[in-house]
């Protein structure tokens, strides 16, 4: 067997070897394992049945991981984009009323067109002309989006319908009180660099929920999650072409490319092990074979996860690392029963946390500048006020240009910057408000 490992992995020429791979693994598996939570309660949202959804998490971080191990042999672990769950969720299928059914055929020829914009070598070339800058208000903006939904199901805001929008949630609540000790307790060990701390915060939570007899067990612990084959190819393509559905589809393209590749790029700049990018083909091949399957088996947007960063700072330097974290995920459905009561009040600080490291890439920005400021402050506040990320994001592109443009600073605009600019006007034009 290790002789094995050794040929596939090549774990010598990486100076690592099998133990430092597993234990790597298990603390990416640890540090990540809040999606077979998070995931399946977002997309719950938007239609999908939790059970079955949890299974197919399982499963497809499984699948995507291998994609990455045995393509390009790193260490980076795939699974779904809570962002852009997220907004699938809430602003795609809620407030605008498309099925998840158009949308999942719609990530499925986004991830077809990603395959072969790798092999051309387009698509990096195209993702390294995208601005910086628009690059940080996306990940920021992103952030504040998901600290908003964060914050409501926790209970500390609620949505009203009056003139104004949001007001304070009761904080005297159990669910309150208990959020926020969660996310106290997360930031805690996060800050002591405590491994698997996400896990540990929403765990202690559950129990305190159930001593507090705000929680029921469930009957069995172990279960197979049912339903997955439900949720198999179901795809609907006859509303793909339709002019309500068009800008949609441009959109979702746009972010599933930016949110993939930037996730790639990022890990890659990051991992002590290889700051290069000579070899960054092979990842992206399997991060777009990762988004084709995610649409089959019936969840949305899937690519590297920045929380494999934990086991490549263990020492994992291979795809042996993705093998191990992504068969402890194809374990974790095992126990269904048991994730299926965990409250919105013990899993939403993990999301919070995420939504803050997220933000704190504002101290990036420049701020010196204000034709670089104004427009990340603009697609932000766009992107959260409106409760519709879309719409942020083509906001940030049509102005950008012009305001680069018209400051005289030319110079900084590429011709990506002015086609962006067009087909966002374009885009307003022929959204479905």
């Amino acid at each position: 067997m290790q002789n094995i490992l050794e040929r596939i992995f090549k774990l010598k020429e990486n100076n690592t070897n099998i133990k430092t791979e597993i234990l790597s693994g298990i603390t990416t598996f640890f540090t990540m394992s809040y999606l077979l939570i998070l995931s399946p309660k977002i997309l719950e949202n938007a239609g999908l049945n939790f059970y079955s959804t949890l299974g197919i998490t399982g499963i497809v971080v499984f699948i995507a991981s291998c994609y990455m191990a045995f393509i390009a042999n790193k260490p980076y672990n795939q699974g779904p984009f809570l962002g852009d769950s997220a907004f699938i969720a809430y602003t795609l299928v809620i407030s605008m009323g498309f099925s998840i059914n158009t949308i999942l055929a719609a990530i499925l020829i986004s991830g077809i067109i990603m395959f072969f914009m790798t092999l051309s070598n387009l698509r990096i070339k195209i993702v390294n002309l995208i601005p910086e800058t628009l690059k940080l208000a996306y990940c920021i903006g992103l952030g504040l989006f998901f600290i908003y939904i964060s914050l409501k199901d926790i209970g500390i805001v609620k949505f009203t319908s009056g003139l104004i929008p949001v007001e304070a949630g009761n904080f005297t609540s159990i669910p309150v009180i208990l959020g926020i000790f969660c996310f106290i307790l997360l930031i805690t060990l996060v800050k002591k660099n405590i491994k698997g701390a996400v896990i540990i915060s929403i765990f202690s939570t559950v129990v305190l929920g159930i001593l507090f007899k705000d929680i029921s067990l469930p009957e069995k612990f172990l279960s197979l999650p049912y339903g997955i084959s439900n949720s198999f190819c179901i795809f609907d393509f006859s509303n793909i072409l339709k002019k309500e559905f068009i800008p949609i589809f441009f959109l979702l393209f746009i972010l599933i490319n930016i949110g993939t590749s930037g996730a790639l790029v990022s890990i890659l700049y990051s991992d002590s092990g290889n700051n290069s990018l000579k070899d960054i083909k092979r990842p992206m091949l399997a991060d777009s074979l990762a988004v084709i399957t995610a649409s089959v088996f019936g969840t949305t947007t899937t690519g590297v996860l920045l929380d494999s960063k934990t086991g490549i700072e263990s020492g994992g330097r291979t795809g042996l690392t993705a093998v191990v974290a992504g068969l402890l995920f194809l374990l974790g459905i095992l126990f269904t029963p048991f994730i299926s009561i965990i409250p919105a009040y013990a899993y939403a600080p993990a999301l919070l946390y995420v939504g803050i490291l997220m933000v704190s890439l504002i101290s990036k920005v420049d701020f010196h500048n204000i034709s670089e400021y104004s427009v990340v402050l603009i697609t932000i506040s766009v992107m959260v006020l409106t409760y519709n990320i879309g719409i942020g994001i083509m906001t940030g592109f049509f102005i950008y240009p012009i305001i680069k443009f018209l400051s005289g600073e030319k110079e900084q605009l590429n011709l990506i910057s002015w086609i962006m600019a067009v087909l966002s006007l374009i885009f307003f034009f022929i959204y479905p408000y």
